[in-house]
This record gives C-alpha cells, structure tokens and sequence, in this order.
C-alpha cells in the first residue's frame, strides 16, 4: 500500500484539462503558504475525505468550519482541531483568517455558500456538481466573475495519471480511430445517507458518480457530447434519486460511449474499454487499488503498463491552491461546472 506522501509524488506528473489536453501539475509549489480554509458542510465527505487529504498536504488547513447544526459543528472542530466554529456560514465566509471556502455540503446547498463566499472576497472550491440547475449555476460563476476570486470544482479524476496517459495513447493513435468506449464507476453504498435519495436535494447518481463520467469521456475523446439516452434504477417515476444509471453517449466525432455508475452495486470493476480500427485498450480496476494497469492490444501484439493510483483529494487541494497562485486551471472551472450541468440536465430529460 502507498502511504500518502508516496501518493502525493505521484500526482505532481500529469491532468487532463478542460479541453482535453494533458498539462502539468507541478512538483513544486506555486505559493510555500498553506491556504486556510474555512470548511462548510461537515458530513460523512468532510470527515472520510476532506480532512484526511487536507492532514496528508502541507499546503492546506482548515482554520474554521460551519454546518447547518452548530452542535455537530464544535463535536466536528473538536474531533480534527479546528481553532474555530461559526453559526452560520455567513459568519464562517466574513472569517478574516481564511482564504478560500472549501464547499462540501448537500448538492442542493452548494450555490448559496458559493454567493456568500463570492460576496465576501473569498476564493472557492464546491464540490461537484456545482449546482442543480443552470440558472442558479450561471448566478455562482457570475458572482465569483465580478467579485474577482477563483471558483474552481471537484472533479477530483482529472488529477488521475493513468487518465491522462490513456488520454495520450488514444491521442498519439495507438488504436487507430477510436470507435466506441465503455466505463463504470461505482460508490460506496454507505454513502447511502437520506439526502442522496432525494431527487429536491439532487442527490442522484448522476450528480455523484455520473458527473465525473461526463466530465471525462468528452476529455478522453477529445469531442463534446452530442445526444445522450439513460436509463436508471429506480426509475424517475418513482420519486426517489436514481441509484443507478447507464447513459448512452453520442460524441461529435462520432464516437460512441457507453458509462455507467452505481451505489448499489457491492462488486463492480470499475474499469475502462476503448475499442478504434488498430487495436483495443483496456484498464484493470480504476478504484479501491494503489495501483491502475493499462493493456494495449494490437497487431504488433500486448503492452501493458501499471501506473501508481493518485492521492486524488490531496491532488486537488494542491492544485487549488496552485491555481490561487498563478491564476492556472488546474482543476475545473465554473465554466466547466456549467456545461456539465447542462449535460446532466440532458440526461434527466432522457430519463423522463
């Protein structure tokens, strides 16, 4: 197993950005000073993932934290250390001794702490997606446009190396034209919590697992998504979150991707296929592993090649704040956050 600090090597190598190119993610820091956060959203996400990733960088900490129950709040800063608990997240945003507003509450939820930090002057990173609906979603990226700070996402897979080299081998041809592509991913079913099953507090698959997916096939690729069809389980008609769900993907380019993702699945390989005219190009499992194998298949026979798995939390925090420094994008835009939006909402339309 990697401890974290083997992980964080690993991850300064490579991403994939926005528009599909692989860019750098450097070794070394833009800005020597951590950011400080003001962490708002203190659920499972914080406590399994933010703040373990944020104990493994030396570039982050959370100075002061808030959540809708002021109790749950001061048992969370107690329990990790924070100096500081706030009431509301009005008070948490106008905090004078943080830099940025890491956003990890319900998907519903997360515009509102995005407009309060935008109008207090403070940088931002929500979680994906950036909000449920394009109307409030444009509202977010205006806000953080006109109040000068970085709005960026957490679309944590574009900090994956064997992402960004499968990106290059289908890029250098390797396999010919690509034709079709196939991928899954799947969550934990423990993530299972009241809110992800309610489709008012955008708690489906798609705006977990799915979104991701949605986010990389086009970057894969190098094309946009032109049609989409769905199916999920349950379905739309029933009232509740869809658990899962497989989307059928048109790309411009003519490709034709197949992706689906699940939270109810206990044993899934969470894997990749490429299929072009010259070869294929398969992955072994793409999580729960400390290590993702990449095989080639062509007429010049089998390659195949294993790339150590990314400390992708820590990734992120890391690349956040190099995008504070040098004004980079790293991670995700708002911008991306909106076209992704406007693709889910596509999906759900495809559902009903």
């Amino acid at each position: 197993m990697m401890d974290g600090a083997e992980r964080g090597r690993v991850i300064s190598a490579t991403a994939i950005n926005a528009r599909g190119g692989i860019v750098a993610i450097s070794a070394e820091p833009v800005s020597a000073r951590p950011i400080r956060w003001g962490l708002v959203g203190l659920g499972k996400f914080a406590s399994d993932a933010v703040m373990p990733a944020i104990a493994r960088s030396g570039r982050a900490v959370v100075v002061a934290c808030a959540t809708r129950d002021p109790a749950k709040a001061r048992a969370f800063a107690e329990r990790f250390g924070v100096p500081r608990v706030h009431d509301t997240i009005d008070s948490l945003v106008r905090d004078d001794g943080i830099d940025a507003v890491f956003v990890a509450t319900p998907n519903v939820h997360h515009v509102p702490v995005v407009l309060a930090a935008a109008a207090a002057k403070k940088h931002v990173f929500c979680e994906k997606p950036l909000a449920v609906d394009v109307a409030s979603g444009q509202a977010a990226v205006r806000a953080c446009r006109d109040a000068g700070v970085v709005l960026r996402l957490g679309l944590h897979l574009r900090c994956e190396p064997s992402l960004a080299r499968i990106a290059e081998i289908l890029r250098a041809g390797t396999i010919g034209a690509v034709r079709a592509l196939s991928v899954e991913r799947s969550a934990p079913l423990d993530e299972r919590v009241p809110w992800r099953t309610d489709p008012a507090a955008g708690g489906s698959i798609l705006y977990d697992v799915g979104i991701h997916l949605l986010d990389l096939v086009p970057r894969l690729v190098d094309s946009e998504i032109a049609s989409v069809s769905a199916l999920a389980s349950p379905p739309p008609s029933g009232g509740l979150a869809a658990e899962t769900i497989t989307m059928l993907l048109r790309l411009k380019n003519g490709v034709q991707a197949t992706a689906r993702a699940s939270r109810e699945a206990p044993y899934t390989a969470s894997d990749l296929v490429v299929i072009g005219t010259e070869g294929m190009l398969r992955t072994g499992p793409l999580r729960w592993v400390d290590e993702h194998n990449i095989a080639v298949i062509t007429a010049a026979g089998l390659s195949e090649e294993a790339i150590p798995a990314a400390d992708l939390y820590r990734a992120e925090l890391e690349a956040f704040a190099d995008d504070v420094g040098d004004g980079g994008t790293r991670l995700a835009t708002g911008e991306d956050g909106l076209r992704l939006i406007a693709i889910a909402d596509s999906v759900q339309r495809a559902l009903r």
